[in-house]
């Protein structure tokens, strides 16, 4: 699946993007699971308010949907994930954490420059983030923006906002990675990425799909994480 100058520019500028790695059929079909999910959990940020990143009619994050549903458990066992997170980061891979971000139209104001393990101490500290997206992300409607190289500062320390996790204050507006629907952007958990004010009139819908080695676990208590399957062994699929 990858090429040589593929995994030299993850090395080297910490990123790779896919176009259309997954097809319309494909991509509809998790979508409308992924939306009810959103229904669902939109319904109660509304009714419990803001939440440390999720703000009613603007931006929710869902999370654990492989967990809770059979098609998504499947998707995320892909042998496409399982050649991509093979190659990247070593033969025995377990799902990190998945979870879908919905960016409606009221949403004006940036996602902060961050790394994801900014969120949770990891050890070790590389997993790799799948950014799907489910529908054309653009920048007009909040596409991500990244700092290409970022990752090989190694960890940076992160400020908590009131919109989140902030790793960097400068000037750099970085590069915007638009992406149609059924592309995707795989990135270095150490990559400074940020998204911009949805200025649609439509959700700009991404599903974040993160994978680590197996057996990787938080760098301060030191617990396992356990939160979905193990998808390759021995470099091998798990799952058909």
């Amino acid at each position: 699946m990858l090429t040589q100058e593929q995994l030299k520019q993850y090395e080297e500028k910490g990123y790779i993007i896919f176009e259309g790695l997954f097809g319309d059929e494909e991509v509809d079909a998790i979508r409308s699971r992924i939306d009810q999910f959103d229904e669902a959990s939109e319904e109660a940020l509304r009714k419990a308010g803001q939440s440390f990143n999720s703000i009613p009619n603007q931006i929710n994050f869902t999370t654990n949907l492989a967990r809770r549903d059979e098609l998504l458990e499947k998707f995320i066992s892909d042998r496409r994930f399982v050649e991509l997170t093979t190659a990247l980061i070593g033969p025995d891979i377990r799902l990190y954490w998945d979870q879908s971000v919905y960016k409606r139209p009221e949403a004006n104001r940036d996602f902060p420059w961050h790394q994801d393990n900014g969120y949770v101490p990891t050890e070790p500290v590389h997993y790799l983030t799948c950014w799907l997206a489910l529908e054309d992300a653009t920048v007009e409607n909040g596409c991500i923006w990244i700092q290409p190289e970022s990752h090989r500062l190694g960890f940076v320390e992160h400020k908590k906002t009131d919109i989140g996790w902030q790793c960097y204050f400068g000037e750099d507006p970085g590069v915007p990675v638009p992406l149609k629907k059924g592309s995707m952007v795989a990135f270095h958990s150490l990559l400074f990425h940020r998204s911009t004010p949805n200025r649609s009139q439509d959700t700009r819908k991404a599903y974040i799909i993160q994978y680590s080695v197996d057996g990787a676990k938080h760098a301060v208590t030191g617990e396992l994480f356990d939160n979905g399957p193990v998808i390759a062994a021995a470099g091998k699929p798990v799952h058909g």
